[in-house]
């Protein structure tokens, strides 16, 4: 790929990524269009919906007791994801539980937490909200969140809200996407949502500057998979509602091109010769059309397997 290609497609990840007050980000000709694109409104479970079109894919669960949400998209998108859940259920939102602390998954944060909802996230999550942060990957600066952004709740393993007439149990995993993810389920409507674990349709962002691993995503996945049966709807970070089926297959491609990087990187063999040998190729049709490429992708495997962890 022609080195100005690829960096463009990098920065219109990054414009997806980062569109959050404050943050050191460069400009992407798809900056306005992504900020105006309409949300999408998905029935997944009675109760239950899927929020996209905006940043990371937003869970929205209803009932008697209360809306909650599991992410907040983009900052810029806050008013239109408040409008979107009221057309779902009428009523404040009344709990956020977040995945990790990237902008596109926590950027409504401060609006919701402004307007009274309870924020819950990994211990870890607030730790990072708190403080500036680099992704390395994309040179990308940013800033503390607001006091009214980070979560007043937080956990070290697991937490568990009873509501609804059912429970939503949020799980830690760590060092996989990030060092702070949660896999959150409904345990009677066999949902889950697993944040940026799982980037349906595309190859993953695995944010090894916030302690995250190609080994870490591949155990979370292997955890949601043992629990997972076929009717069990699995809610990405990013991209299309999926199956338990789709996200074996995304694991089995993880697996494979991280064996095949692994080995490379324990030869000696030097990164520019490990693109050449092309390591994603049987792969590229499926995952390759996503926001990361897979030169992008076999970089990021190339540094995680060379910090020697």
């Amino acid at each position: 790929m022609l080195p100005y290609i690829s960096r463009l497609r990098g920065l219109l990840f990054a414009a997806l990524f980062l569109l959050a007050p404050g943050a050191v980000h460069a400009q992407a000709p798809s900056q306005a269009t992504e900020q105006k694109a309409p949300i999408k409104v998905q029935q997944v479970r009675p109760g239950l919906h899927v929020l996209s079109g905006q940043g990371g894919n937003v869970a929205v669960w209803t009932g008697p007791d209360g809306i909650v949400l599991v992410d907040d998209s983009l900052a810029q998108a806050a008013p239109q994801l408040v409008e979107a859940v009221a057309k779902i259920a009428p009523g404040p939102i009344r709990f956020v539980v977040i995945t990790h602390w990237h902008p596109d998954h926590v950027g409504g944060s401060e609006a919701l937490g402004k307007a009274g909802a309870v924020l819950i996230a990994q211990d870890k999550v607030r730790g990072r909200m708190s403080e500036t942060q680099q992704v390395e990957a994309y040179d990308l600066k940013v800033p503390p969140s607001p006091k009214a952004a980070l979560p007043i709740v937080t956990f070290a393993d697991s937490l568990s809200l009873h509501l609804n007439g059912d429970e939503l149990d949020a799980v830690h995993v760590g060092n996989a996407h990030t060092d702070g993810d949660a896999i959150v389920w409904w345990g009677k409507a066999n949902v889950v949502h697993i944040g940026d674990l799982f980037y349906a349709g595309g190859y993953p962002f695995i944010d090894l500057g916030s302690g995250g691993s190609l080994a870490g995503v591949v155990a979370a996945l292997e955890q949601v998979l043992a629990r997972a049966d076929a009717k069990t709807v699995v809610i990405p970070g990013h991209g299309p509602v999926s199956s338990r089926a789709e996200l074996a297959a995304y694991r089995d491609m993880l697996v494979a091109v991280g064996r095949r990087v692994r080995q490379l990187v324990e030869d000696g063999t030097a990164e520019e010769q490990i693109l050449a040998s092309n390591p994603t190729a049987e792969f590229d049709e499926r995952y390759g059309k996503g926001a990361v490429n897979p030169e992008r992708f076999v970089r990021m495997l190339y540094a995680d397997f060379s910090s020697g962890r």
